[in-house]
């Protein structure tokens, strides 16, 4: 996991200075102006030179998208760094071309459309919470001080706890908000397919927003490396899982096992669970040695990890 990447690769990229941009608080009832399409002339451009931190659903959904072993393709396509936290995060690698253009984009947009990130789903529309005005692709920040955070984090651009509105940020280079097309937040996010994503994303948000990280523990290199493996390295992780004895150690219902070893969402599924076991002592799992898992069990009830 590379911790320079943020500083070589300018994270931190500010903020309109000029105030050309418009943002915007948005509620779910209000109504916005917005189309993309081949036929504007600055198709593909809002594409390049972007911080585009992913998920563990959106590596699993690209990945199976073209085909390749999640190994490859956190090599050939990610950079991982560290959060101040410790968790690990997926940064989209761009390309080392003059725009700095993402590897996915072709003269007709994007070649994996039905299986884009969360991120880009959701743009032009930015959650947050009422005391946040943080979100990601560098374009929204509230001081210097404070750099872009991944979805779902701190700050993040997944919305918090009690998420009570969006943003949208309206450039006059985007010529997609001088269309007439009219969405409600709902209607966006159902024509773009969120749903599912959220859907996936919330046991993400549960790992990276928990009572853990907000009383201020931080992780070590080995439990960052343990949760970059269990939710983003699944064939790693489900090598772990099966070509080790850990189905003889942990209880587990054999319907789980088998829908584990045949489907990649339930397999991301149980890293979550694993992940909550091994890094915040819950009872998500249980050993098969009944008289240690007591001993686990009470451990957990006196607070001691």
């Amino acid at each position: 996991m590379n911790e320079e990447y943020t500083e070589k690769h300018g994270l931190t990229e500010q903020f309109d200075t000029e105030g050309l941009t418009e943002v915007r608080r948005l509620s779910l009832d209000d109504r916005f102006k917005f189309s993309c399409h081949k036929g504007l002339a600055c198709f593909n451009t809002c594409c390049n030179d972007i911080n585009i931190f992913l998920t563990p659903y959106d590596v699993l959904r690209m990945r199976k998208a073209i085909g390749l072993p999640s190994k490859e393709f956190l090599k050939r396509y990610t950079i991982a760094l560290l959060g101040n936290d410790g968790l690990p995060l997926v940064v989209l690698k761009m390309m080392e071309d003059e725009k700095k253009s993402c590897p996915f984009v072709t003269l007709d947009g994007c070649s994996i459309y039905q299986d884009r990130p969360w991120s880009c789903r959701m743009y032009p529309l930015f959650p947050v919470s009422s005391n946040e005005t943080h979100v990601l692709h560098g374009n929204i920040k509230d001081n210097e001080n404070n750099p872009p955070s991944p979805p779902f984090n701190k700050g993040g651009r997944g919305g918090l706890s009690g998420e009570e509105g969006f943003l949208i940020e309206e450039k006059p280079s985007c010529l997609g908000f001088k269309e007439e097309k009219q969405w409600t937040i709902e209607e966006w996010k159902k024509d773009q397919g969120i749903d599912i994503y959220d859907k996936m994303n919330e046991s993400y948000k549960g790992v990276t927003l928990h009572d853990y990280f907000q009383r201020g523990n931080k992780l070590d290199s080995g439990r960052a490396k343990m949760l970059y493996r269990a939710c983003y390295d699944l064939d790693e992780f489900k090598r772990f899982l099966f070509e080790t004895r850990f189905f003889d150690i942990y209880d587990v219902e054999k319907e789980i096992i088998e829908k584990t070893k045949e489907d990649e969402e339930e397999l991301l599924s149980f890293g979550y669970r694993w992940v909550r076991f091994s890094l915040f002592s819950e009872d998500t799992l249980k050993l098969k040695d009944k008289a240690l898992d007591k001993l686990l069990q009470s451990r957990r009830e006196s607070g001691i990890r």
